[in-house]
C-alpha cells in the first residue's frame, strides 16, 4: 500500500476530500495516514495503524519530601537514547510530540526510615503546574512499610494510565507524603551476596497504542 497524497493535519481537514478506495493519505507534521474507502471523507475516516511513538525514563538519585501533605512532581532525568517522539521537558513534564492514544507506566522505589508505617499518595497531572490539572481518578494511595531490625522499610508503587493526548501535551506524576521519613529511594548496583543491578527511585515507559 504506497503513499499518494501528502499534506499536513490542518489541511488535510480543512480540504476533507474522499479517498479512493485504498488510496492513502499521510499527515506530513504528525506522520499519521488514512485509508480511504470511497465514501468517507476525511475527517470521518480513522486514522490506521501507529506510527509507533515511545519512550523510557527513569531518575537516579534519592527525591525527598522537604514537607508533609504538598504535593511535588517526580523527576525523570535520565532518558534511553533510543527514545522516539517522547521527551521530558524541565525533567519531570512528560512529552508527546505527536498526537495519539499513549499509555503511561510509572513505577517509585519507596522507602520509609521510620518506624511507623507511611502513606503515600501518587497521581498524574496534565498541561498545567496546579490542581487544575489533575486527571480524574488517578490517585492512588501507597502504605509503605515501616523501618524493620534497623532496615528501611521498602514498598513498590505504580499507576497504569491510557491517554489521548495532542502534540506537545505533557503528563507529570505528582507524589505526597504524610511523614518526610519517605523518599523516592534509588540503589545503585551490588556484587554481593549476588551480583545485581541499581534500581531507580522512579522509572516511566510510555507506548504509543493508537494514532489520533
Amino acid at each position: 500500500m504506497g503513499i499518494s497524497k501528502i499534506d499536513t493535519r490542518a489541511n488535510w481537514a480543512a480540504l476533507n476530500p474522499t479517498l479512493l478506495p485504498g488510496e492513502t493519505g499521510f499527515e506530513s507534521d504528525t506522520g499519521n495516514e488514512k485509508v480511504g474507502n470511497g465514501k468517507s471523507t476525511w475527517n470521518k475516516l480513522e486514522y490506521f495503524g501507529s506510527p509507533g511513538y515511545w519512550g523510557d525514563f527513569s531518575d537516579e538519585t534519592d527525591q525527598t519530601a522537604a514537607a508533609i501533605n504538598t504535593p511535588y512532581e517526580v523527576k525523570f532525568r535520565l532518558a534511553d537514547v533510543n527514545n522516539h517522539g517522547v521527551r521530558v521537558v524541565d525533567d519531570s513534564k512528560i512529552t508527546v510530540e505527536y498526537p495519539g492514544v499513549y499509555t503511561f507506566v510509572f513505577m517509585l522505589q519507596l522507602t520509609n526510615n521510620d518506624t511507623q508505617i507511611h502513606d503515600v499518595n501518587i497521581w498524574l497531572r496534565k498541561n498545567n503546574a496546579g490542581s487544575a490539572g489533575d486527571i480524574a481518578m488517578t490517585d492512588s494511595r501507597i502504605s509503605v512499610i515501616e523501618s524493620h531490625g534497623g532496615v528501611p522499610g521498602h514498598t513498590n508503587g505504580g499507576i497504569c494510565h491510557t491517554l489521548r493526548l495532542a502534540k506537545n501535551d505533557f503528563i507529570q506524576l505528582m507524589w505526597a507524603t504524610d511523614d518526610t521519613n519517605i523518599l523516592l529511594d534509588s540503589s545503585p548496583a551490588i556484587t554481593s551476596p549476588y551480583n545485581r543491578p541499581g534500581s531507580p527511585s522512579a522509572g516511566c515507559t510510555v507506548c504509543q497504542i493508537a494514532a489520533a
